[in-house]
């Protein structure tokens, strides 16, 4: 017998004696359950599950709002080293000309990053103890502190800038882990994909939101030219803040709280009248028993332990991989890199709002493939487009024309049209869905861990790249981060499971039998299971 069948076969036999411990069912009955569970969730198309599960759809996309402010900010800060007037009050002359220098542009760019590092991995804390409704309060209420500060910073006090846009790094590490969390616990199987991958629209709409704002407010002379960008974020964590005490808990959480009766409810609640309540309630109760019979504890290190480090780093990667591939060069420095490329402000802060606009129409793709052509399929072949894009632009910047600096622009809205209808959403679909319910929301937050430190040493290091006062490489940095993108190219390829169509359950079966990334789509695991037995 080859070790993989042996391994499902000691995991049915461990499934089916946590219930017989309790009582006398057939030892079937699981298997059976989640099957029988599994088989109602495909059932339905996206379509049929938004008119049915229409509550969960609506309240997947309200939680899914911080992640427009963790976009926003993002954009903010290198869109405001565009702004003449930001530039005048938060950096020095040289030879004529306001310039912030590398190491403050490094620091602004890279502290809300730090921040977020702490917010991601306090998720999993905070929200086991609170919630995920909870957890979205505390993380608005920091944040309402931290733009404030951003808000009233003196000119030149450039540190009182830093510590609110820290303050503020840690809520949206927060509210990014927790959308994609959210989002996996509370949407059917039918609209899983699509509610997770919205969570990176949420960020293209707030780098979107950012652009035009600073595309409205960047020609100022006064204060406002850069503080009206840092008020308007106000909006969204008081929108949060009234909304959030009519939200449904997770009943996931509410299960493993043992508040099922609670659980139940808002089943119910979210599905209508139509839902099979029983049903969904036993196989969420169901999956809880299968992985406490894998493992009891939940705690941070547990997510690099046995099975669960292999989902741990499917998590981690998907986001190293973003970075990696030159996001935060290409899109989060683009208003800057038109500048440089020799644009007027007018026409770098037009192209700075198309490529972003580009990734909206994109993402909103995504939302199509995600389903139809399945995460592995668009994920591999996001990012060799990226890899392909990124060399483009290294050798076209080798010409020195005009022309060719139109053509590095038009690139870089392709690269980003490519970006956001594969590994930008794909990122957050996987690494939502890959981990077990069990340590869900701190392998999200390990994920969003990953992201902002990536996001820190990228931010530090493209300033340095591109600036004419230092290495000034232009576009030439596309060789660079095309390297790493080819790499990454390779790793997905054999790392990237299949997770389209696949309930909880059948992943955390999947990954204990260690089927290799490449074979997830095409085992029945239930099935499997009733043979070996």
């Amino acid at each position: 017998m080859s070790n993989s069948t042996t391994g499902g076969l000691a995991n049915a036999n461990a499934l089916t004696t946590t219930r017989s411990k309790k009582e006398s069912d057939s030892p079937f009955e699981n298997v059976n359950a989640l099957a029988e569970a599994a088989a109602s969730d495909r059932a339905l198309t996206p379509l049929q599950a938004i008119r049915i599960y229409w509550r969960a759809f609506t309240w997947c996309l309200f939680m899914c709002m911080g992640a427009l402010l963790w976009g926003y900010d993002t954009q903010v800060g290198g869109g405001l080293l565009s702004v003449p007037a930001f530039r005048r009050d938060f950096g020095s002359e040289v030879d004529g000309q306001y310039i912030l220098a590398a190491s403050w542009q490094s620091a602004f760019n890279c502290v809300s990053s730090i921040g977020g590092m702490f917010g991601g991995l306090s998720l999993g804390y905070i929200s086991d103890k609170l919630g995920r409704r909870g957890a979205n309060t505390v993380a608005c209420l920091i944040s309402l502190v931290g733009i404030l500060i951003q808000f009233f910073t003196p000119v030149h006090q450039n540190g009182m800038l830093l510590v609110g846009k820290l303050v503020n790094g840690y809520a949206l590490g927060i509210y990014l882990s927790l959308a994609g969390t959210y989002c996996a616990e509370i949407s059917p199987l039918a609209l899983r994909g699509i509610t997770t991958a919205s969570v990176n629209l949420w960020v293209e709409l707030g780098q979107f939101m950012s652009n035009g704002v600073t595309r409205g407010t960047g020609e100022r002379s006064d204060v406002y030219a850069y503080r009206l960008p840092f008020a308007l974020q106000l909006i969204f964590p008081v929108l949060l803040l009234l909304g959030l005490p009519f939200a449904p808990e997770s009943p996931w959480w509410l299960v493993r709280k043992g508040r099922k009766e609670d659980a139940r409810r808002i089943i119910a609640r979210l599905g209508g009248p139509g839902v099979d309540t029983n049903l969904q309630l036993q196989q969420i109760q169901e999956t809880i028993e299968l992985e406490d019979s894998y493992a009891h504890s939940a705690h941070l290190i547990d997510c690099f332990k046995g099975t669960d480090l292999r989902r741990t780093m499917i998590a981690i990667m998907v986001f190293v991989l973003q970075q990696g591939s030159g996001v935060v060069f290409v899109i989060g420095f683009s208003n800057y890199f038109f500048e440089l490329a020799g644009f007027a402000d007018g026409n770098a802060f037009n192209l700075g709002v198309g490529v972003t606009a580009i990734g909206v129409v994109g993402n909103l793709l995504a939302f199509y493939t995600v389903d139809r052509f399945g995460r592995r399929l668009i994920f591999n072949l996001g990012i060799a487009g990226c890899t392909v894009v990124l060399f483009l632009i290294g050798f076209i910047w080798m010409s020195p024309t005009q022309n060719a600096r139109w053509a590095v622009a038009a690139f870089t809205i392709v690269y980003n049209f490519i970006y956001q209808t594969g590994i930008g959403p794909l990122g957050y679909v996987i690494f939502a869905e890959v981990p077990s319910s069990r340590l869900r929301s701190k392998t999200v937050g390990l994920g969003i861990w990953s992201n902002s430190l990536c996001q820190v040493v990228v931010n530090i290091a493209v300033p340095y790249l591109v600036n004419p006062d230092e290495a000034n490489l232009g576009g030439y940095v596309g060789f660079i981060f095309g390297g790493i993108a080819f790499a990454g190219t390779l790793w997905a390829w054999y790392n990237i499971p299949e997770t389209k169509d696949r309930t909880v359950d059948e992943l955390d079966l999947l990954f204990e039998q260690q089927v290799p990334a490449r074979q997830f789509a095409k085992q029945n695991i239930h099935q499997r299971y009733r043979d070996e037995i």
